[in-house]
């Protein structure tokens, strides 16, 4: 039974995060907090490997629908999301380690509150913001170092960070982002995704809600790409609200409870 509840919350997730490049983890995190029948190590294994099967079947897709990108951009920005998504999980584990699970959580949930607090704003408020085009190629890695970094420790994948950067720092539209979001999720994860396999993780989860997890999270995010080609770019837009606005929601219930 939490297997299946579990597996219609990635389906849902994400779908919904590959159609507005949010990764699909900004939703799966804060949902199974909120269930609370797993720890938070648990859960960050759960979120890391249905973001990185999302990531893979939303990139062959995104390939597969003919839409360029500069390599140069994706090159930076994959390369610090990667390191930086190394120093997120390092950071992650002796936080962990040093603190209960609910104040793990707390921290986690403050953290992402505030970030899709930004990135709410920041959506619905962009026309009013002062424009820029950073690509400087230093300034580019930092970003993906900063965004995979944070990401990975709260545990979301980065999606809401990565809208942030690439609309208000390097003035992609909505649409365009989605492609360049999704590699630095996929960059990102892929430390975590390395240390849970190598590490013997597995020990901490339940085997078999693994493969449910990928296969819906391959299905959710090839129906989200679907979707995002389909979608004008104010609809896009409305869905990346109405998500952040929920998220809100629920992060400060999980506030709210293990506080």
């Amino acid at each position: 039974m939490i297997a299946i509840l579990y597996g219609i919350i990635v389906l849902l997730a994400t779908a919904l995060g590959a159609t507005t490049g949010a990764g699909g983890g900004a939703i799966i995190k804060p949902v199974f907090d909120l269930l609370g029948i797993d720890n938070v190590t648990t859960i960050s294994i759960y979120s890391t490997i249905a973001v990185f099967s999302m990531c893979l079947s939303s990139l062959y897709k995104h390939a597969k629908s003919g839409l360029g990108f500069d390599k140069i951009i994706m090159l930076l920005l994959g390369t610090g999301s990667l390191l930086g998504g190394y120093l997120g999980d390092q950071i992650f584990k002796l936080v962990t380690q040093s603190i209960s699970n609910s104040k793990v959580t707390a921290t986690q949930s403050i953290l992402l509150f505030f970030v899709l607090l930004a990135v709410l704003v920041f959506t619905s408020n962009k026309d009013k913001f002062p424009k820029y085009h950073i690509r400087n190629k230093i300034f580019v890695f930092g970003f993906g170092l900063l965004v995979g970094a944070l990401s990975v420790f709260i545990g979301i994948g980065g999606g809401p960070l990565n809208i942030i950067v690439l609309l208000g720092f390097m003035s992609m539209s909505a649409k365009e982002s989605t492609a360049y979001s999704i590699g630095m999720i996929f960059f990102a994860q892929f430390p975590k995704i390395i240390s849970i396999i190598t590490l013997n993780q597995n020990a901490t989860f339940n085997p078999v809600i693994i493969p449910i997890i990928v296969v819906t999270a391959i299905l959710g995010g090839y129906i989200g790409t679907k979707i995002n080609h389909l979608f004008t770019e104010k609809q896009v837009t409305m869905m990346y609200c109405l998500m952040m606005a929920g998220l809100l929601i629920t992060c400060g219930i999980n506030i709210f409870t293990n506080l």
